[in-house]
């Protein structure tokens, strides 16, 4: 069974050591926009997320490491993300204790804060 990308097309704007920048436009066209909510279409936040969490696999991946989501610490939700919006995801590094790492996501939409999630990760 392969995962579903829930919103594709992110480009990379920025990797190194300390972090990762992702950024991706929604598409006004996509299908979870139509039901949420009718008349007003907004992006869930889920995807928001989910987008945090592609790029952290993106970074693990350009470092030749193994994370694994141990826990979403905590997200919260600022401002709307329309249709046709430019998301930018911003994600900063900082290790634990032991074997943990959090990592810090700030999301964007058309440079409005959106969104801020914290995400715990253990290194296999």
């Amino acid at each position: 069974m392969s995962a579903v990308t829930l919103l594709p097309g992110e480009t990379v704007q920025h990797l190194d050591d300390t972090g990762i920048t992702l950024s991706v436009v929604v598409d006004p066209q996509a299908l979870v926009l139509t039901g949420h909510y009718p008349h007003f279409p907004l992006l869930p936040g889920v995807f928001l997320v989910d987008l945090a969490e592609r790029a952290v696999e993106r970074f693990a991946e350009g470092h030749g490491r193994a994370l694994e989501l141990e826990a979403i610490a905590s997200t919260r939700f600022h401002a709307p993300v329309l249709p046709g919006a430019e998301v930018v995801v911003d994600c900063a590094f900082k290790d634990g204790p032991g074997a943990l790492r959090t990592v810090t996501a700030r999301c964007v939409a058309d440079g409005v804060k959106a969104a801020t999630v914290r995400l715990r990760y253990r290194e296999l």
